[in-house]
């Protein structure tokens, strides 16, 4: 079942990189480079990297001088990963880490005392990585935010959805256990689909807004 989801998870992502790719070239060529202060933007250091980066509220990462080799202050140019998130590596002398940027916003930023593990971009895009734009979520309230802002499309909507809402409303209203005629095999072999598709709908697990 893993392998599997792992190879749809990339099939999405080639899908979806040129288009990402895009995205990405036409945000960094008007992404503000200068050193000056935005309107409104203020730093903080980032944990364990402290008098190495800054990050500001604005998801801007300030890399400060080293040694000898660099004196100057630079803002560092974010890549995007296959799934669309902007990231930045940080270095110091015995570690380098690549940090999505929106959770260094939400971890430096935004205080987390439920211990949520997720963080949620609150317009559903993922390059808008400003902390007013974030938010910690737990996997349920990601996925319901997703399904909320058309990120992730369900039931007839879609474009992967074998049933229409009114077949899925009939499973729910006739389903029995076990029965001949109106168990999950039954039905599975009336709509050309699999007992476990039907069943998923019974348990609420797919189709969740059809009634």
């Amino acid at each position: 079942m893993r392998r599997r989801y792992k190879d749809k998870e990339k099939e999405r992502i080639e899908r979806l990189y040129p288009q990402l790719k895009y995205a990405y070239e036409a945000f960094i060529a008007v992404y503000p480079f200068d050193l000056e202060d935005l309107e409104g933007e203020f730093w903080k250091w980032i944990s364990g990297f402290e008098g190495l980066y800054q990050i500001s509220n604005y998801a801007r990462v300030k890399s400060f001088p080293r040694g000898r080799n660099r004196k100057e202050i630079k803002i560092l140019k974010p890549l995007f990963t296959p799934q669309g998130y902007l990231k930045v590596t940080l270095r110091n002398s015995d570690k380098e880490k690549t940090r999505r940027l929106h959770r260094l916003v939400a971890e430096t930023f935004i205080p987390n005392p439920e211990n949520k593990p997720e963080v949620n971009h609150k317009d559903g895009n993922k390059f808008n990585n400003c902390v007013d734009n974030l938010e910690w979520n737990t996997d349920t309230e990601n996925k319901r935010h997703a399904i909320a802002t058309g990120l992730i499309k369900t039931g007839a909507e879609d474009h992967k959805a074998k049933l229409t809402n009114e077949q899925v409303t009939y499973i729910r209203k006739v389903y029995k256990k076990y029965d001949k005629e109106f168990g999950s095999r039954s039905l599975a072999k009336k709509f050309e689909v699999s007992p476990s598709v039907v069943l998923r709908i019974i348990y609420g697990e797919t189709y969740k807004n059809v009634e």
